[in-house]
């Protein structure tokens, strides 16, 4: 029985770390899960290397793009629709 539970725990504890691979240079980098979902980019550690690795998923709001949503919103409040 202490068997099952010591390969419970290895899995646990494998479903928690990432493996990142750089392309650049090859390094490989196991991370905890929780270390690397508040993080935007994961920068590789291999000797001479500068790759960065991008964590966040989906479109990027350039400035100019949130810049527009919030004039829009402010005219918005002072124009009314018909």
């Amino acid at each position: 029985m202490a068997d099952i539970s010591n390969i419970r725990q290895l899995v646990s504890v494998a479903r928690s770390r990432i493996l990142l691979i750089c392309p650049d240079c090859g390094q490989e980098h196991a991370e905890f899960a929780d270390r690397l979902r508040g993080a935007r980019y994961f920068s590789c550690v291999g000797d001479g290397c500068d790759y960065h690795f991008d964590l966040l998923a989906g479109p990027r709001n350039s400035f100019v793009q949130r810049l527009g949503r919030a004039w829009r919103k402010l005219f918005a409040a002072f124009i009314p629709e018909n």
